[in-house]
């Protein structure tokens, strides 16, 4: 049985440009919601820096995750952001 993947990506967009930044992220989680094996992708923003978002992601596997990372809307969004906010992305498996 595959595993369940969870991803914790930061996005710090820079202070100019985090209204762009916001809007991207907000139209990339409508879009990547209903992709097949997505269990969860919400966006939150960090309550000590405006700037700063966390979209949290649980994926069913690895293989819808690399699926997503292809898809048209990640691709879009990683283009809308380029230059404009440093994006940092961490994987994790449940260990019980």
């Amino acid at each position: 049985m595959e595993q369940e993947i969870t991803i914790v990506a930061t996005i710090t967009s820079s202070a100019s440009a985090v209204h762009l930044v916001e809007a991207a992220l907000i139209q990339v989680e409508r879009e990547v919601q209903g992709e097949p094996g997505c269990k969860q992708y919400a966006l939150y923003r960090n309550n000590e820096q405006p700037n700063q978002f966390v979209m949290l992601e649980r994926w069913a596997s690895r293989e819808a995750l690399e699926e997503h990372g292809k898809g048209e809307p990640f691709l879009r969004f990683m283009k809308a952001i380029d230059g404009l906010a440093d994006l940092s992305v961490t994987s994790l498996t449940k260990v019980s």
